[in-house]
């Protein structure tokens, strides 16, 4: 095992880890047990895109696509001259 010696931690943070007699763990085990749980978490949390990334995916993926179905939006959903679903 290798040791890790955390340096000017806030305050806020090691009062939340002096509430470690409460879960009946040594301070150490529970800064272990919160560093786990952030670090699994963080891996299992996917990465969100920003706009760029979701726009470069649309033109790649989704924009390049062949249309299929000719016709206009409103034959698709149905509306007829009038403006009104036949």
């Amino acid at each position: 095992m290798r040791t890790l010696v955390l340096q000017n931690v806030p305050d806020d943070w090691y009062g939340r880890l002096r509430q470690a007699a409460d879960h009946h763990r040594f301070l150490a085990q529970e800064a272990i047990v919160a560093l786990q749980s952030g670090l699994e978490g963080a891996a299992d949390q996917p990465r969100s895109l920003s706009v760029e990334e979701s726009l470069d995916w649309l033109k790649a993926e989704v924009w390049t696509l062949p249309v299929l179905d000719q016709r206009t939006d409103d034959q698709i959903l149905g509306y007829n001259a009038g403006g009104y679903c036949d």
